[in-house]
C-alpha cells in the first residue's frame, strides 16, 4: 500500500500513512519511511492505518475485557501492585474522571495472566481478559518496531544499532477509562509528555485525543477504527538526540461521553540506561542528554523536584542542566 501524501492528510493535520503490507527495503517502505519521519520529526506523533487490530479483536478489547476491567470494584482495581506508572492509577485532582490500568511486559503471555490473577482469582483469572490483551499487544508489537525502525532508519542509524536499541526495549499496555464529565467540553488529562520511547495510541469511537503543533495549536486526532496514533516519548527525544520532540498531547472531553483507550508503550527493559544513539551525535549535533537511568528519572518526574517542572527531562539529564 502506498503512504498517504501531504495532500491526503487526514483532518487533523497530522500526517497519516498506510503501513499495511510494506516491507523493508522497498520502494513502498521508504516512501512511508520519509513520511513517518517527518511527521515524528515534527510533532512527534503520527497516524497511522493499519490491519494489527481487527474488527473482532477490537470488539473482544472495548466491548468485552475493559468493560469488565474498569466495572470492578475500586478495591478490587486498586489490589494491583502500582508505582508512579504501573498497576492501577485511579482519579486525582488533575484528572478526577480519568482511571488505568498498566499490565507490564505484555509481550510475555505469563505477564498478563498475573494481572487476571489479581483481579479475578475466583473466576479461573478470566482467560478471555488474558487472552485479549495478550493478543493486543502482540498484534501492536509489530507494528510499533515498524515505525521505531522506520524512524532510526531515516536519521541514518545503522542496523547494529538499530537492532540494539530495539532488543533494549519493554513492552506494556495501558488501558484506560474517562468517565462522563458533567462540564461538558472539560480537560480530562491536561497537557504532558509520555516518559516512554513510543506509544501506539488505540482510540474507541470518542473523541478527545489532541496533539500540539509546532505553533502552539492543538490538532484533533479522530477515533478512526483502521487508524492509530503513535506518539513519541521522552526516552525517544534522549535516543534520537532531541532530532524527534516528545509528543505534547492531551485529552479533552467534547461530548458527555464514556471513553476508552489503549496503548502500547514501550519503555527501557531494567537495569538499561538511555543515551544518544552514537550516529546521532557529531560536531552539527552535540549530545544534549546525558545517559538517562529510566527508573531515577521516573522517580525524579514523579515524587520529586520534577513535579514542579515544565520540563523534568531537561532538568534531569540535559547536559546544560544535568546533575
Amino acid at each position: 500500500m502506498a503512504p498517504i501524501d501531504d495532500a491526503k492528510q487526514c483532518l487533523s493535520g497530522i500526517s497519516r500513512v498506510d503501513l499495511r503490507g510494506i516491507e523493508p527495503s522497498s520502494k513502498e517502505w521508504e516512501e512511508a519511511r520519509a513520511v513517518v519521519a517527518a511527521s515524528m520529526e515534527a510533532l512527534g506523533a503520527v497516524l497511522v492505518v493499519q490491519d494489527a487490530l481487527s474488527p473482532d479483536l477490537r470488539q473482544a478489547l472495548f466491548g468485552h475485557a475493559m468493560p469488565e476491567l474498569f466495572a470492578l470494584p475500586l478495591n478490587v482495581k486498586q489490589s494491583l501492585v502500582s508505582g508512579h506508572i504501573n498497576g492501577y492509577v485511579g482519579p486525582r485532582p488533575s484528572a478526577p474522571s480519568y482511571e488505568s490500568v498498566r499490565a507490564w511486559e505484555t509481550t510475555n503471555g505469563g505477564a498478563v495472566r498475573n494481572v487476571g490473577d489479581v483481579l479475578w482469582p475466583h473466576d479461573g483469572n478470566n482467560p478471555a481478559f488474558c487472552d485479549t490483551v495478550s493478543a493486543f499487544a502482540t498484534n501492536m508489537l509489530g507494528l510499533q518496531r515498524k515505525v521505531g525502525t522506520m524512524v532510526l532508519e531515516s536519521l541514518g542509524v545503522g542496523q547494529g544499532s538499530l537492532g540494539s536499541h530495539l532488543d533494549s526495549l519493554n513492552y506494556s499496555v495501558r488501558l484506560s477509562h474517562y468517565g462522563v464529565s458533567e462540564a461538558g467540553d472539560a480537560m480530562l488529562m491536561k497537557s504532558h509528555r509520555d516518559p516512554t520511547v513510543l506509544s501506539v495510541v488505540v482510540q474507541h469511537d470518542v473523541e478527545g485525543l489532541e496533539v500540539q503543533a509546532q505553533d502552539g495549536s492543538w490538532l484533533a486526532v479522530a477515533p478512526q477504527p483502521d487508524t492509530v496514533a503513535v506518539i513519541a516519548g521522552e526516552l525517544l527525544a534522549v535516543v534520537t538526540n532531541g532530532r524527534v520532540p516528545a509528543c505534547v498531547h492531551r485529552v479533552r472531553a467534547p461530548s458527555r461521553r464514556e471513553r476508552l483507550s489503549a496503548q502500547f508503550v514501550s519503555v527501557p527493559k531494567d537495569g538499561f540506561t538511555v543515551q544518544p544513539l552514537d550516529e546521532l551525535v557529531d560536531a552539527d549535533h552535540p549530545p544534549r542528554y546525558n545517559p538517562c537511568d529510566f527508573d531515577g528519572y521516573v522517580q525524579f518526574r514523579y515524587a520529586g523536584e520534577g513535579r514542579k517542572l515544565s520540563d523534568p527531562l531537561e532538568a534531569f539529564c540535559g547536559v546544560a542542566k544535568g546533575p
